[in-house]
């Protein structure tokens, strides 16, 4: 109103949300008018009237909200940015984590943001960009007495450089070294991990309701979506993983409906909560470089590419959303067969031969002649 922002609702992408923000948009309007008319201006909800917000009370609202709705990793990335960015407030002449978040512009984002890629390297500089300029957009979408009409400051600072770290690649050898020194029971984790390509928490949290030996499918939980939404995918059973699982139920331990449970004194039979040291205790066992069961999924999509499969199966098979996502997947492992096959094509090709034609032929040319 009067080229100042008035109001702020946050929609979601829907239909149905589009046309719900149609309708308040044109209500608030009306009412913004119609407080204009009674001379009520102080009702309306311009950022000037607003009680001014302080840094401090921006980052506990919004970490309130992510501790609800995000997974727990998640939250401590986010908790652990608004952390280093309250703390570099407090050292810092003329900025303190109680100052108003209107106070802080472009160049104290741009100098936090240097300090952090000196102190702890781009990439890192670069997470701290990404989280505060998220809660600055949430700010602004919710949170009452948040500068409406000032820009984001940190969107405005250009990212660092970052420095790519290559991707590790567990051999396959490595692999199945570390499964032949495991017990039985985590042999058949390992098994369902590589033949499901499953993510870590998929397999932690699965349970026996969520498979179906007649059916012949299981089906694996995640919440590594857009909105933190669980997600559940129903996968078919090879011969490998219907073995391990039929064996799983037979010999079950304690009480708990979950398939996989710890084999170890004095937890034998309860659910894992992580399984931080299972991995790091196995290849230390097997003598091999440590990896985690991440590099287990990466090793099934790797197998995948190697025999040739369409990148629609391995889609699949990830339960990417996107195609592209799996596209970036596979070349991160270094796992782009079609695109190395394309290359080998050029190999072997040289110069261009030159074939000489035979010379004419000078021998002597022997008339006959016929006697007449």
């Amino acid at each position: 109103m009067d080229g100042k922002m008035a109001a702020v609702k946050w929609f979601g992408d829907t239909k149905a949300d589009q046309r719900a923000a149609i309708v308040w948009e044109e209500q608030t309007k009306k009412d913004l008018r119609a407080a204009k008319k009674l001379n009520a201006s102080a009702l309306i909800p311009t950022g000037s009237c607003r009680k001014k917000l302080t840094v401090l009370e921006w980052a506990n609202a919004y970490l309130e909200e992510c501790e609800r709705r995000n997974t727990t990793s998640t939250f401590k990335e986010k908790r652990d940015g608004f952390r280093r960015f309250t703390r570099y407030l407090a050292k810092t002449e003329n900025l303190a984590p109680d100052m108003p978040v209107e106070a802080f512009g472009r160049r104290q984002a741009r100098l936090y943001l240097a300090f952090q890629k000196d102190k702890r390297g781009p990439n890192c500089s670069n997470k701290d960009r990404k989280v505060l300029t998220t809660a600055w957009r949430w700010g602004v979408a919710y949170l009452n007495g948040f500068p409406l009409d000032q820009p984001d400051p940190f969107l405005g600072c250009q990212r660092y450089p970052e420095i790519s770290t290559p991707r590790y690649i567990l051999p396959e050898t490595d692999f199945w070294k570390v499964y032949a020194v495991d017990p039985e029971r985590e042999q058949a984790m390992l098994t369902c991990y590589l033949n499901l390509a499953a993510r870590k928490s998929e397999l932690l949290r699965l349970t026996w309701d969520e498979v179906d030996l007649a059916r012949n499918t299981v089906s694996l939980t995640t919440r590594k979506t857009r909105t933190g939404t669980i997600k559940r995918d129903e996968m078919p059973m090879n011969a490998e993983v219907r073995a391990t699982m039929l064996w799983l139920w037979e010999s079950r331990q304690g009480a708990s409906n979950h398939v996989f449970t710890c084999p170890v004194e004095p937890f034998i039979g309860q659910p894992y909560k992580a399984a931080a040291h299972v991995m790091k205790r196995l290849c230390a066992r097997a003598g091999v470089k440590r990896f985690g069961f991440h590099a287990i999924r990466h090793l099934a999509a790797t197998i995948l590419a190697q025999e040739g499969h369409s990148l629609f199966s391995i889609q699949h098979s990830l339960r990417h959303k996107k195609q592209s996502t799996t596209d970036r997947y596979l070349h991160g492992l270094g796992a782009f067969k079609e695109v190395a096959d394309a290359l080998g094509s050029l190999a072997g090709r040289g110069p261009a031969k030159v074939l000489p034609f035979p010379s004419p032929r000078t021998d002597t040319v022997i008339v006959r002649r016929r006697a007449s």
